[in-house]
């Protein structure tokens, strides 16, 4: 028997639909559970539905009695979500619950991600579907897969289908806020070749790692100037280089290539009379991290530790490659917005770098508004791959979606939220893909949209959480929102 735990917490309506998804396996390619779930649902309830071969499911309510005349609307939110852990927690996404619990207004999970980006979502759009007394006109839930990692099952997605021509999208995390546009741009792959040789057993081998870093959402994070992991360790492998040379056998930071990485490590061999050097090499990285992110990263731990010898290290031009590609990568803001400095127009994120057999991977995210800058952001990467002998591939590429001020979903839930609330709703040019801008690009219509959510925090990281009071009011709001519509 399944333990629930959010039985009697408000809104009950919300939260038993996002406790069930916190049962199910749901990371990004791994779908088909939830989505029957979401189809299992439809037939109970008695609705209209298709499930396509991506899993993207589509499910139809009609209008409340007196809202029959009234435009239809697409309530979208998708199904998946990123899958990362503590290193030392034992836990399998593929098979286990979510565990998480409530800490006061908090609903969190300590040492996995919660899966509140984008199961709460999901949760209030199947709580209004189910609600039966809810006014509103013909509600089309649109529920996607594979969002996170580059947004393939939306952009599989039939659009033809579909009758509305108003979106309400479901995904975004501070309540009160409105998302309005948001940034597009490339996901790309980067394949550098590397050759081996035979290791020199005559040198000291050792692991350096990198670890205690916050991470989070590469896009809606990024301004928090927290650490990325992949270049923090570079700088320490760029100082050993100077200074002492080194053997690199293995390489690999990050996990997912939308999360600002939180973990590096290396192994590396030096001459055995160079140890005391390398260990002064990384106490003093590890002083000047501590220093300078001591206010956005306090628990950065950069460590030393002696390994056992491979077999293989790279020879010296493939190390070369790796390190000067990690070195000279854009990573971070690029650029803020000129009309809305307080928003990021343009980053990129150095989100992973492994070896893979005889090849380098490493995967990189570029964000913006504006199609011209992250066209630059992409050839530049393009360059910098081509100088050092490596293949590119581009494994999805999201368009932007531009602000249109004269949005009337805007401009109701402005009026509803302060109506509710005794205080103005402001609005977010959001620098991360969302998924109104595939409907811009694939509708054969205008299309009124506008993004909204709860608060969440800490997002693709273990300690996600969503505020439980932030959930009761955006839900009470939600609900008068499509009474007026």
């Amino acid at each position: 028997m399944k333990e629930r735990i959010l039985t009697n917490v408000e809104p009950k309506d919300v939260l038993k639909y996002f406790e069930d998804l916190t049962f199910i396996p749901r990371e990004s390619g791994n779908e088909k559970e939830v989505s029957d779930y979401l189809v299992n649902f439809a037939k109970e309830h008695g609705f209209e539905w298709s499930q396509d071969d991506y899993y993207n499911v589509l499910m139809r309510k009609p209008a409340s009695k007196g809202y029959e005349d009234h435009p239809g609307i697409i309530i979208q939110a998708h199904m998946d979500m990123v899958c990362e852990k503590n290193r030392d927690f034992e836990h399998d996404f593929a098979r286990d619950p979510i565990k998480f619990e409530v800490d006061g207004d908090k609903i969190i999970a300590r040492d996995t991600s919660l899966g509140a980006d984008d199961g709460i979502g999901v949760a209030i759009g199947l709580a209004v579907m189910a609600d039966p007394e809810l006014k509103h006109p013909a509600i089309e839930f649109v529920c996607t897969s594979d969002e996170e990692r580059g947004m393939s099952g939306i952009e599989n997605f039939d659009f033809s289908v579909l009758k509305g021509s108003r979106v309400i999208n479901l995904d975004s995390d501070d309540e009160g806020v409105l998302v309005v546009g948001c940034a597009g741009g490339p996901v790309v792959r980067v394949e550098l070749p590397v050759s081996r040789k035979a290791a020199d057993r005559e040198k000291s081998y050792f692991e350096i790692t990198l670890r205690g870093l916050l991470g989070g959402h590469s896009g809606e994070d990024i301004h928090r100037g927290r650490a990325n992991a992949n270049k923090l360790m570079v700088r320490v492998l760029m100082a050993v280089q100077r200074e002492l040379g080194f053997d690199l056998a293995a390489i690999s930071g990050g996990l997912k290539y939308n999360a600002i990485p939180r973990n590096a490590e290396v192994t590396i061999g030096v001459d055995r009379e160079k140890e005391a050097a390398l260990r002064a090499v990384v106490d003093r990285y590890s002083a000047i991290f501590a220093d300078e992110y001591r206010v956005n990263d306090p628990d950065i731990e950069l460590g030393i530790a002696p390994a056992d010898a491979p077999k293989e290290v790279l020879d010296e031009e493939s190390k070369m490659k790796i390190l000067d590609y990690m070195n000279f990568s854009e990573t971070g803001i690029i650029r803020m917005d000129m009309d809305y400095p307080q928003f990021v127009e343009s980053s990129v994120s150095l989100g992973v770098v492994n070896i893979e057999g005889d090849k380098a991977v490493i995967l990189i995210m570029t964000r913006s508004s504006k199609d011209s800058q992250y066209e630059l952001s992409f050839e530049k990467i393009v360059r910098l791959t081509e100088l050092l002998g490596g293949e590119y591939f581009v494994m999805s590429n999201c368009p932007a979606w531009e602000y249109d001020y004269q949005s009337e979903l805007k401009a109701t839930y402005e009026r509803v939220y302060e109506d509710m609330f005794g205080k103005k709703a402001s609005i977010m040019i959001l620098h991360a893909g969302v998924e109104p801008s595939e409907f811009a690009k694939n509708m054969d219509r205008k299309m009124d949209m506008i993004s909204m959510g709860p608060d969440v925090r800490n997002l693709h990281a273990p300690g996600e959480y969503f505020s439980i009071s932030s959930t009761q009011r955006f839900w009470e709001s939600f609900k008068k929102f499509l009474e007026e519509l």
